[in-house]
Parts: structure tokens; sequence; C-alpha cells
């Protein structure tokens, strides 16, 4: 059986490796990739049996959050929740974990994962305002792609029969007779706020054919509490939702469900 200081010896010879002193099959891993904070990132690795290993980032995460006095929101946290299911990584009592079988041919990049999912973590709070908009439409859309079939879907673009041109693209439109229109609308930015509003009045002025119901959901309401154009989208949203947590999502599945004709969500063919 090789020492986990073996394991990663031959993993990579520029980690730093420090064996615990009580428990020689576990120890600290500190890698070369720097933090935002200009720490290295590191991590714990405990070696549970021949084969397995359990990478731990023993809270440094969430001490990183508090060293930077930042208090993730719900979206925040689903952006989170993405990464993590995109490394396969876990969190556990705010430990953030990933089991490696080093059975496995590809277990090298497990770890470079892991490492990873660590740093795109710590980017949480220093993202880019164009990040965080495209991550925040994209969580909207996928929990609706996920959760919701109806006969029409529409993703950021018009709505087919009202604007072929795609002049006037909807977040998500959702319709069971091409008629009656569920919109959803996610707004992240002052430029998105005046672009879902003429959006809205678009299909209640000139789509004369088909009805509207529109829901508005912010990823932070009060960034835009100031503007004057918030006051114009609430008086055009027939339902607004000033964040998307789990409360906001089952209101949000209990008002498509009431708003698609007959209550009905079937499968387009």
């Amino acid at each position: 059986m090789s020492s986990i200081q073996e394991i990663f010896e031959e993993f990579c010879n520029k980690y730093r490796f420090k064996l615990s002193p009580n428990n020689k099959f576990k120890a600290k891993i500190i890698t070369p990739f720097g933090g935002l904070d200009n720490d290295p990132i590191s991590f714990i690795v405990e070696q549970v049996d021949e084969e397995t290993l359990i990478l731990n980032d023993g809270l440094s995460i969430y001490r990183f959050y508090d060293k930077n006095f930042y208090d993730p929101s719900d979206n925040a946290l689903d952006i989170a929740k993405s990464i993590l299911k995109q490394y396969e990584t876990n969190n556990d009592e705010f430990k953030f974990v990933k089991t490696i079988k080093l059975s496995s041919d590809i277990w090298r990049e497990e770890i470079l994962d892991y490492i990873t999912a660590l740093i795109r973590l710590q980017d949480l709070t220093f993202f880019k305002r164009e990040t965080i908009i495209k991550e925040f439409l994209e969580i909207v859309r996928e929990f609706i792609k996920d959760n919701v079939k109806a006969e029409y879907r529409y993703f950021s673009q018009g709505i087919e029969r009202f604007d072929p041109d795609n002049l006037y693209p909807v977040d998500v439109a959702l319709s069971n007779d091409n008629i009656n229109f569920i919109n959803i609308y996610a707004i992240s930015s002052h430029p998105k706020l005046t672009e879902s509003a003429l959006s809205m009045m678009y299909y209640r002025y000139e789509a004369k054919e088909g009805r509207f119901f529109n829901i508005t959901i912010f990823d932070e309401l009060s960034k835009f509490a100031k503007s004057n154009k918030l006051k114009r989208l609430y008086s055009l949203s027939d339902k607004q939702l000033i964040e998307f947590g789990d409360i906001e999502k089952k209101v949000l599945l209990e008002e498509i469900d009431k708003h698609l004709k007959n209550g009905k969500v079937i499968e387009r063919k």
C-alpha cells in the first residue's frame, strides 16, 4: 500500500505536504495555486483505505467568505451548487468534500477538478457582473427546463407566432395552446430591466391575438430601488419575485401550473 505522501509525490512534487502528527493517513496539501487573497489553495486529504482518498477544504472556503465579509445570497448559493455538481463535490457541514478512488485511471484529474472547484467557489466573491448576469439567467432557465414541460417553450428568443423576426426576446416563454403564454424575465442588470420592459410592452400592445402573464424574477432587487424604470416594469409585470430562493421557486411553479391552460403540463412532441 502506497503511503499518502508517496501518492502526492507521484501526483505533483510542487505541492507542499504536511503530515498530521496524530494520523499518518491524514495530511494537509498546500498547492502551488494562489487564491484570491494571495494565500495558496489548500485542502485536507485522508486515506481511508488502500484505494480511497477523501478530500475536504477544512472550512477554508467559508473562512475565506468571512474574511471578505461575504454572505452568499440564495442566487450565489445556487451558483455554488452548480459548481459542486460539475466537479462532483459535496457540501458537508460547511466543508467541501470529494471522494477519489485511486483505482480510477483519472484520479489525478479528479484531484485537479477538486482544486478547480475550490478556486471557483472563491471566485464567487469577485465575480464580474456580466458573469453573474449569465449565471443568474442560466439558473432560472435550467430550473424551468428541469421542472416544467409545455407544448411551446421558448428560451431567450422572441415568441415565433408574434415576433418572427426575433426582435423582442423573452428569457422563458411557456404555452400549451400558442395563445396563452407565461413570459418569465430574469432581471440582473439595468440594461436587462429596460430590455424586459420593452419586450413586455410589445407583447401587450402589439401581439393582440395572444394573452401574456408576465413574471419578473430579480437576482437582487435592492440595486434597482432608485430606478424610475423599475416602476414601469412593475406596472407591466403581473407577478414579481424579489429573489430566487427555494420559496420563490415553489411560487414560480405554482404560478406556471395555474396559468398554463387548464393547469395542464404536457411534453412538446
